[in-house]
């Protein structure tokens, strides 16, 4: 396959790629985005555009075979993958983000591909969200799976993180996914960002040169801080951060945070 560059769009699924409790999970805030004109309908990207600006369901192609789920109980966690080659349906398509390094168990490093799959027509929320549900999902039967009740931290990950940002950022993740993220993508996401904090020892003009990273963020803080109470340091934190990266997306948070999680999102258990 040819050397995969950001925004690169697929009809075919190149690589075998999983999603997390793909036939159980509704639609999360950052899969979607309400059109402007008609919020009864989702935006959809059937001409090439910026895959900064494309929201989609998220997917990941794991380098490591068995690759490393994150639960909680075998039994409370179903990994499902597309097989290379499926053929996507005119409605959907598949488009590389970027590279994903996550650490669990602890002492293991495992790399990723993440992907999104977007409407390429207009449809509403629930008529996109049955689209994915309708694709040729597999049940994974290699995956590994690895006990993190805790993440995983080690003392020196932030030792020349020069930007206090960044380390405000990195203790935020360390500290939701400790005491609130129950969400799976979440807690995958969380477990990118600090790994990716703690190994390129970023600034946060690097956040910022990554808007889906960004943007992802921004909808995990800004939920955090709307369902869950904390303390006022950790608030302040919060509001730090959502406060430059507003300043710089001028994102809308009533489209973060005006939709609901379907009951039938299956949350991460203990």
């Amino acid at each position: 396959m040819e050397e995969l560059t950001k925004g690169m769009r697929f009809i075919q699924i190149p690589l075998e790629a999983h999603r997390i409790n793909a036939l159980h999970q509704g639609l999360l805030p950052q899969d979607y985005k309400l059109d402007k004109l008609d919020d009864r309908y989702i935006m959809y990207y059937s001409e090439e555009v910026s895959y900064k600006n494309i929201r989609g369901v998220s997917c990941f192609v794991p380098s490591d075979t068995p690759h490393n789920v994150p639960a909680q109980s075998h039994e409370k966690l179903s990994c499902f993958f597309l097989s290379e080659n499926t053929q996507l349906p005119s409605e959907l398509i598949f488009i590389y983000t970027h590279k994903m390094s996550l650490r669990f168990p602890f002492g293991r490093r495992q790399n990723a591909l993440h992907f999104l799959i977007a409407p390429t027509r207009r449809m509403t929320k629930e008529d996109y969200e049955q689209a994915v549900k309708n694709l040729n999902w597999n049940v994974c039967e290699m995956k590994v799976f690895a006990e993190v009740n805790k993440l995983v931290s080690l003392d020196e990950d932030l030792d020349d993180v020069e930007d206090f940002r960044m380390v405000e950022l990195y203790w935020l993740m360390e500290y939701f996914y400790e005491n609130k993220a129950n969400l799976y993508m979440d807690r995958l996401h969380m477990i990118d960002f600090t790994t990716w904090i703690a190994q390129t020892k970023p600034k946060f003009d690097d956040l910022l040169n990554q808007e889906f990273r960004s943007y992802i963020v921004f909808n995990i803080l800004l939920h955090m801080d709307s369902h869950t109470q904390s303390d006022l340091t950790t608030q302040t934190y919060i509001w730090d951060i959502l406060g430059e990266l507003n300043d710089v997306f001028k994102w809308n948070e009533s489209n973060f945070l005006d939709d609901c999680l379907p009951d039938t999102t299956l949350r991460a258990q203990g």
